[in-house]
């Protein structure tokens, strides 16, 4: 090969040029970004609309409606999904994989400006944003205080903590939740309102047009130009009391003659405490692309900066750090990746027998990795758990290719030692350049196919593959051009023999042992076979009985308690609930820290206000300072919060999903029970969480729809109200103003704005007759109640409404308990089967749930389109049918190994292992690839018959094929074993793979021999006692 020949003819050129290349991967190393998953773009389209006060039926109708008819239109939709809660609606549009996001979110805007007419008026507006789940937060602090009280903590960090934050490179934002957030309160005193003849449009209307700054135009005095600014801002709250709203009559009737105005807060919708005491949270979210590790060391940089000039007794306190189990979990797969290299380096020094021989392994094996990092940072990608993870996967198949050559040269000088060094080298690596190549290719066309089909599983494994790939193409090239000049340099022409010593002559021995062992195992070809054939029958049988799931939950001390009241308690009920909880976890040896949101729930970045729903949020010891494991102390958990409860409400423990990936729902599974009557959604959501709760896998089992939330509805006499002068629109704003509050206007102090909110005392509704006594006024003047033009009745109605593709559904949500996610679904189908559905209702699965059976559709895709393009370059290079064939009809018997050891260990199988899958798949048709070409080679140059040939072809792979399944093998141990943080999402994938390498051994060297001779006959029918001798002529081998 000219390649060859060049890098050993001229090796201070090729010397030079490696060197060259492994300093430009150095230099990219450095500049790789840092991240604990890679960078992912998900065609979703987030919407948030606030409407203050409107109830869930009321945004159902006019928002969701509209704004979903439009949404629809959007190409390239997969499926809308929406809730509408009171005040607010969230809409996501989810677009089909593959579509340029950008694009999506152009059309979404323009889906908006269409429905923005026919909107309710006194909506805000619209949020529309790319979702984007590697967005979030970075590190979260809490900030409190001895001396202020939340009003000003919380005004303090909103007007001056996040600025300072913000500030920081490759922060996008800030989230604040908790504390009060200040506004001004007119407390209006409706008797002395209806006293002096004062409406509420009206009062309104005089306290915006007394504040007011504006400018007036300009001015020219002599030569200079003067500006002319009307100054009318309120300055004091004097300001604003002294507000005159009438003129005459008993003379002037002033704001402070009929409210009281104060510094206040807004109503208090959720309260945050850390660890028991009050506090705000503020959460730092980085830029989609920037360095996580970078970002959190230079937020808490800040942090350090700025402590020193905090106000007296104000208190940051660190309660998550992303840094800090980024950096662990990169260091424990970078330890794994160690590991793997001194173990597979153990590996080739027993089979080699030579420091000569292993120091070529030794250069070769960080130079390939290296030189992949240059690709990685042209390809854009990070260093993360995957494209790491991807490193200690290729260790043990990175050194294939130079181990093939490397073994062949070696070989070539014990039968040519008259021949220069230079000389074995380029022919050794010319004999086995195209196998090599052909088996390179193979094992391309066998990842490749991730990049074709679409959906989260591809997005995720996208780097890792392209690192696989990458490395093994670096490999090809390493070990065609350096393998060979370091064999002709450090081994020399009076070389060192592998056959000499103890090892050697023992492998001489078991090689022969071999021999007869296969010659026997040929004879009974047929036994053989069945055996093997039993082995794939029993993994069949066993195949269902393995837990699956879309990625192992990692022990990262993440815990979460949620809570969930009867609808309609109080907030204060939510907070007591949880104040139990939090007496439990005080002075937890285990606990680090735990914060409490009570009256609300986290989805993605956005905090939802619901008074009867709260979480703790725990996080433990780091891993190497707890001897409990995540898993372990959420079972110990819910043990010792199994005493609190209150009718209808108990504590539920789980573990949040792994951050940065896409969340598919709230929970492991979810039933999703479509129809159009809500009455009826919710008595089939009864019924079928009653049959989750009989399972025993089941826990944290709840319905979406709750629709026993008590509300006064208004029903407005139209006749009666139109005789008075007042329409159905005029009595819902003002019932909506008198009990909400209407912003009015804005108070300016400094460089803040706060809301001036006109409100009744809250304090004045209690009962169902003082809200039907509100004071509403007529358009020919004068006054009326309530009760004059509309009923108040006492009635029940949804917490919640979601849809999906514009079709209202209830959610029945539960988390697996005590086994994988896929058995625990596989129960609740059985179950749910039984159920009869009326006419035009329908049941899906969410959740986890909806991934796992996104993922089994692109595996299966994946599968079949690797296996068709292995047996394209197969057929090609043997230009046969059979051979190919034969191949991959043995991979399904190295794949029955990744049966066994994951069933054995109890280990899931979810997306991860299909990167087991395709490797061990690899291996097989590598080791196929060689052994047949060497195989036909003997047949067709030596006139051997099959069944000699092919007992000549697998003696010579002996060595050459333990030395790499074993070095592949040993390569994933340490993954396997788990030893490291952060180890548990490529756990199943390396177990997996040991299995089924470890069954593909027995398989190359028994199955395909027989196999081998099954398909293609034998010439001669004699079988001899011994095998025959290695064959001394040019090979394909490894």
């Amino acid at each position: 090969m000219k390649v060859t020949t060049y890098a050993v003819r001229r090796r201070i050129a090729a010397a030079v040029i490696t060197i060259a290349a492994v300093v430009l991967g150095i230099y990219s190393f450095i500049l790789l970004p840092v991240n604990f998953l890679p960078d992912v773009t998900y065609p979703l389209i987030r919407i948030h609309i606030y409407w203050r006060g409107a109830t869930p039926e009321e945004i159902s109708t006019n928002i969701a409606d509209p704004v979903e008819r439009q949404m629809a239109q959007v190409d390239n939709l997969d499926y809308l999904e929406s809730s509408s809660i009171e005040g607010m609606y969230t809409l996501l549009v989810n677009c089909k994989y593959g579509v340029n996001v950008d694009v999506a979110y152009q059309d979404a805007l323009a889906a908006m400006a269409r429905v923005a007419r026919q909107l309710p008026k006194d909506i805000d507006p619209p949020v529309v944003f790319k979702a984007d789940p590697s967005q979030l937060p970075v590190v979260q602090l809490t900030i409190s205080s001895d001396r202020w009280d939340l009003t000003k903590l919380r005004t303090w960090t909103e007007n001056w903590l996040q600025y300072q934050l913000q500030a920081v490179p490759g922060v996008a934002g800030t989230d604040i939740v908790g504390g009060l957030k200040r506004e001004i309160r007119v407390h209006l005193d409706p008797n002395a309102m209806e006293k002096y003849g004062l409406t509420l449009p009206g009062v309104i209307k005089r306290l915006s047009e007394e504040n007011i700054e504006q400018f007036g135009g300009r001015v020219t005095v002599g030569r200079r130009e003067v500006i002319a600014r009307t100054m009318g801002e309120y300055r004091t709250l004097d300001d604003i009391r002294n507000v005159v709203l009438a003129n005459g009559g008993p003379g002037k009737i002033y704001l402070k003659d009929v409210a009281r105005v104060e510094d206040a807060h807004e109503e208090v919708r959720v309260i945050t405490r850390l660890g028991g005491q009050p506090t705000v949270k503020l959460s730092v979210l980085k830029q989609a692309d920037a360095n996580t590790v970078e970002v959190a060391r230079a937020v808490n940089k800040r942090i350090e900066q700025l402590t020193p000039s905090l106000p007296a007794g104000v208190k940051l306190g660190l309660v998550e750090n992303q840094a800090d189990y980024v950096s662990a979990a990169l260091n424990g797969v970078r330890n794994a990746a160690i590991e793997a290299a001194i173990l597979v380096i153990a590996i080739v020094y027993l089979f080699l027998g030579s420091w000569r021989h292993v120091l070529v392994m030794l250069l070769a094996l960080p130079i390939t990795l290296i030189l992949n990092f240059a690709l990685m940072q042209l390809g854009g990608f990070s260093l993360n758990i995957f494209s790491l993870g991807g490193l200690v996967v290729a260790i043990g198949v990175v050194l294939d290719n130079s181990i093939v050559v490397l073994e062949n040269i070696t070989r070539l000088r014990h039968l040519h030692p008259g021949q220069t060094p230079e000389e074995v080298a380029e022919t050794g690596t010319a004999e086995v350049g195209s196998a090599i190549l052909a088996a390179t290719l193979s094992f391309l066309a066998l990842f490749l196919p991730f990049l074709l089909v679409p959906g989260l599983t591809s997005l995720l494994f996208k780097e890792l593959i392209l690192v696989i790939a990458g490395i093994v193409c670096v490999s090809l090239l390493l070990a065609i051009t350096l393998t060979p000049l370091l064999t002709s340099l450090l081994t020399g022409k009076h070389a060192e023999s592998p056959k000499d010593g103890r090892f050697a002559r023992f492998f001489a021995w078991v090689t022969d042992g071999y021999g007869r062992l296969l010659s026997s195992a040929l004879k009974h070809r047929l036994a053989v076979i069945g055996v093997f054939v039993l082995l794939l029958i029993g993994a069949v049988i066993l195949f269902p009985w393995l837990g699956s799931e879309f990625l192992p939950r990692m022990d990262d001390g993440r815990v979460m308690v949620k809570v969930k009241l009867p609808t309609g308690a109080a907030l204060t009920e939510t907070g007591n609930l949880l104040g139990r909880v939090e007496e439990k976890l005080q002075g937890d040896p285990l606990v680090e820290s735990y914060v409490t949101m009570a009256g609300g729930k986290v989805w993605g970045l956005t905090t939802y206000e619901i008074a009867n729903e709260g979480q703790i949020d725990i996080q433990l010891a780091p891993r190497h300072a707890r001897k409990t494991g995540t898993k372990a102390y959420i079972a110990q958990l819910k043990k010792t919060l199994a005493p609190i409860s209150i009718p209808g409400a108990r504590p539920m423990v789980m573990q949040p999903p792994v951050k940065g990936i896409r969340k598919v729902g709230e929970a492991d599974i979810e039933v999703k029970i479509k129809g159009q009557e809500i009455d009826q959604l919710f008595d089939l959501a009864r019924k079928t969480s009653e049959s989750m709760n009989k399972l025993a896998h089941f826990t944290n089992v709840y319905v979406s729809m709750d629709m026993t939330k008590p509300e006064y509805q208004v029903e407005v006499d139209r006749v009666r109200a139109a005789e008075l002068g007042i329409s159905v629109v005029d009595v819902a704003s003002s019932v909506r103003s008198l009990i909400s509050g209407q912003v009015a206007t804005r108070y300016r102090e400094g460089d803040y704005f706060y809301n001036i909110r006109l409100m009744i005392p809250e304090q004045h509704f209690t009962s169902r007759q003082e809200v039907e006594n509100l004071v509403l006024n007529c358009a020919q003047g004068g006054y009326l109640r309530l009760r004059d033009v509309a009923r108040v009745i006492p009635a029940v109605g949804p917490v919640e409404i979601a849809r999906e593709d514009q079709v209202k559904e209830v959610i029945v949500r539960g988390d697996a308990a005590g086994v994988s996610v896929g058995r625990a679904l596989g129960e609740l189908k059985e179950a749910v089967s039984k159920m009869n559905l009326p006419v035009g209702y329908e049941i899906s699965y969410g959740g986890q749930a909806q991934m796992m059976a996104e993922m089994q559709r692109s595996v299966l895709l994946i599968l079949a389109f690797a296996l068709f393009f292995s047996f394209v370059v197969l057929a090609v290079q043997f230009n046969s049918l059979k051979l190919p064939a034969l191949i991959l009809g043995s991979v399904p018997f190295c794949l029955a190994g990744m049966v066994y050891t994951l069933f054995l260990t109890g280990l899931p199988v979810g997306a991860t292992v299909i990167i087991g899958v395709l490797i061990v798949v690899a291996a097989t048709v590598n080791e196929g690839v060689l052994l047949l070409t060497f195989a036909e080679e003997l047949r067709q140059h030596d006139n051997l018959p099959p069944l000699q040939a092919v007992i000549s072809a697998a003696k010579i792979r002996l060595r050459p094929r333990l030395m790499i399944a074993l070095a592949i093998i040993f390569g994933f141990i340490p993954l396997a074993l788990n030893l490291e943080e952060g180890g548990e999402m490529l756990q199943p994938m390396a177990a997996g793979a040991i299995g089924g390498l470890a069954l593909g051994l027995f398989v190359a060297l028994f199955l395909m021999p027989c196999l081998y001779v099954f398909f293609t006959g034998r010439r001669d029918g004699q079988f001899h006692s011994s095998t025959p001798p290695e064959a001394n002529h040019r090979s394909s081998v490894q």
